[in-house]
């Protein structure tokens, strides 16, 4: 079964906004002893994200 791709749009305080809170909820797993594997997959994806220019 092919996997669909999806895309998200933001401008560069949403993507600021969402890299904070991931790495506040890694953080929070991280006292509470949980796994962030998930977590730390999803921020790298966000921190390399390419950046597309609008004409």
């Amino acid at each position: 079964m092919k996997r669909e791709k999806r895309y998200l749009v933001m401008d560069l305080f949403e993507w600021r906004l969402a890299i904070v809170g991931m790495n506040h909820f890694r953080n929070n797993l991280l006292r509470a002893g949980k796994a962030t594997e998930d977590v730390d997959t999803l921020l790298l994806k966000l921190i390399n994200a390419k950046a597309k220019r609008r004409a």
